[in-house]
C-alpha cells in the first residue's frame, strides 16, 4: 500500500464512462486502531490485533509504541503487542506522531499517568501543532498531570512528564472535540484514586465516545457514562490496569462511504463487502442521508450495496451535521448534485480540523462554479448543472477529507486535477486504487 511520499505529485480524475459498479473491501477503522494500538501498548501482556490498516494515523501509533520501547512484531495480518503497563522501556524522550489527532489526543494523558518517567518530547506536524489541545491540557491538571505546549500559540511540540494521575473530579468541554474526552477517559482508570468526568458540550449523538468505552471493555476496564443533554458524567474506578486482549478491526465506514456515495452520483452499484451494518461507528447515521438524497442503500450480512437511482439529487433540506461531521464535505459535494440547496449546520468545530473545512469547502466549490454561503457554524450549496461544473485544479489543503470528496465530483461531472494525492494516506492509502478498480479514470501527472 502506498504511502503519501510514493505519490505522483497530481492526478487527473474521472469523468466516468459508465456507471461504476462492483464489490470492494475497506481497511480497517483507524478510530478504532488506533485506541487498540495504544491500549495494548499499556496493557499488562500479549495483545494480538488483526485488520489493521496501513493509514498514516496507525503507523503515527505503532511509532509512539516503538518511541515508548515496546515490543511489536508481525504474525502475518496479525500485530503482536507485548505491553507491560506503565513500566515503559524508554522513560522519556522525543516521540514524532505526524498528522495524528488522535494519538495527539490520547497519548498525554496515558504518558502523564506513568508513576515515574518521562520528560517525553511530543512532536507534530505544523498540521496538527495548529489544532486545539488545550482543553485536555486543563483537564489533566485538574487531576494532576504535567503536560504543556512549547511554544505560545501552538499545540506541539508538547512537553509531558509522569508522575502520575490523582483522579478525582475533573471536568473537560468537548465543543472543538470529542478526542479530549476520550484521551482523558482512557487515562482514568489509571489514576491512583476514583476518577469522575464531567464532559461538557457534547452532541447528543455523539458515538466516538462509546467507540472508547467499548475498546476499554475490550481491554478488562469499564466506564459508567450517564448522560444529561449535552452533558456526560463518566465514572471509572481505579487504580486500575488494562488486561490484555485480541481484537479484529471493523472496516472504516467513514473510509467506505466515499465509495457508496460514488454510487449515488453517478447511478452506480456499489457493494463495500466487509462493512457491518451494525457498527456504532458515526459513519453509520451517513446511509440515512444518502437514502434521502435518493440512493437505494440495502444492508446485509454480505456488507451494505448503494445504487444511485435518478438524477438530480434530492434536495431542499437543511441537516445538522455535528454527529457525522467528518462527511460534511463530502454532504457539501454531493449537494452540488442535488436539485435543491442543501444546508449543513452545527459544524463550527470543524474549522480547526486537518484544515478550515468549511472555508476550504466553500473556495473549492466556488472555484468549480457552485454557489455557497458560509456561515460561522454552517454552509449552503446551491445545486449547478453537471455539464456546468468547471474542470479545474483541486489543492485539499493536505486534508484527506477535502481530497478523497473532491476526487467524487471529478468522478461525477468533468474531471479534475488533484495536487497532493498522497494526504489519503492518513486514513486510506489504497483510496485511489480502489476507484480506478470501479471504473474512474486515475491518470497520474508530473
Amino acid at each position: 500500500m502506498p504511502a503519501a511520499a510514493d505519490y505522483p505529485p497530481r492526478l487527473r480524475l474521472g469523468p466516468v464512462r459508465r456507471p461504476p459498479a462492483g464489490d470492494i473491501a475497506v481497511p480497517g477503522s483507524k478510530s478504532l486502531a488506533n485506541r487498540a494500538i495504544l491500549l495494548a501498548g499499556i496493557a499488562r501482556g500479549e495483545s494480538r490485533l488483526s485488520g489493521l490498516p496501513d493509514s498514516g494515523d496507525v503507523q503515527a501509533a505503532l511509532g509512539a509504541l516503538a518511541g515508548l520501547g515496546i515490543p511489536c512484531r508481525r504474525e502475518g495480518e496479525v500485530l503482536i503487542v507485548q505491553g507491560r503497563g506503565l513500566d515503559f522501556p524508554r522513560r522519556g524522550g522525543e516521540i514524532p506522531i505526524g498528522s495524528s489527532g488522535t494519538v495527539g489526543r490520547f497519548l498525554p494523558g496515558l504518558l502523564a499517568a506513568a508513576p515515574a518517567a518521562g520528560p517525553w518530547r511530543l512532536t507534530a506536524s505544523p498540521q496538527l501543532a495548529g489544532r486545539p489541545l488545550r482543553p485536555l491540557l486543563d483537564a489533566l491538571r485538574q487531576w494532576g498531570g504535567e503536560a504543556a505546549a512549547e511554544t505560545p500559540g501552538k499545540s506541539f511540540p508538547l512537553l509531558v512528564s509522569g508522575g502520575g494521575l490523582s483522579g478525582g473530579a475533573a471536568a473537560v468541554s468537548a465543543a472543538a472535540s470529542s478526542q479530549f474526552a476520550s484521551g482523558l477517559l482512557l487515562a482514568a482508570p489509571l489514576c491512583r484514586r476514583p476518577a469522575e468526568l464531567a464532559i461538557r458540550d457534547l452532541d447528543p449523538d455523539e458515538t466516538y465516545l462509546e467507540l472508547t468505552r467499548e475498546a476499554m471493555r475490550l481491554f478488562g476496564v469499564s466506564a459508567a457514562l450517564s448522560r444529561s443533554g449535552a452533558e456526560v458524567l463518566a465514572r471509572v474506578d481505579a487504580p486500575g490496569f488494562y488486561r490484555p486482549a485480541e481484537i479484529g478491526m471493523e472496516a472504516d465506514f467513514n473510509t467506505a462511504l466515499y465509495f457508496l456515495s460514488l454510487a449515488a452520483l453517478t447511478g452506480g452499484r456499489i457493494g463495500v463487502v466487509n462493512l457491518n451494518p451494525a457498527s456504532r461507528q458515526p459513519g453509520a447515521k451517513f446511509l440515512s442521508v444518502l437514502s434521502r438524497l435518493g440512493c437505494r442503500v440495502e444492508a446485509s450480512s454480505g456488507g451494505i450495496l448503494a445504487e444511485g437511482g435518478s438524477l438530480p439529487l434530492r434536495g431542499g433540506f437543511s441537516l445538522d451535521m455535528r454527529a457525522m461531521s467528518e462527511m460534511a464535505v463530502t454532504l457539501g459535494v454531493l449537494a452540488v448534485f442535488a436539485h435543491r440547496p442543501i444546508r449543513l449546520f452545527n459544524l463550527g468545530h470543524i474549522r480547526g480540523h486537518e484544515s478550515d473545512r468549511l472555508a476550504a469547502l466553500a473556495d473549492l466549490l466556488g472555484r468549480t462554479g457552485a454557489g455557497t454561503e458560509e456561515t460561522p457554524d454552517g454552509i449552503t450549496v446551491h445545486p449547478l448543472a453537471r455539464h456546468k461544473i468547471r474542470r479545474v485544479r483541486i489543492d485539499p489543503r493536505d486534508d484527506h477529507r477535502l481530497a478523497m470528496s473532491f476526487a467524487l465530483l471529478g468522478a461525477a461531472a468533468n474531471g479534475i486535477e488533484l495536487e497532493n494525492p498522497g494526504c489519503v494516506a492518513k486514513t486510506c492509502p489504497e483510496f485511489f486504487r480502489l476507484l480506478a478498480g470501479l471504473g474512474v479514470p486515475v491518470e497520474p501527472l508530473s
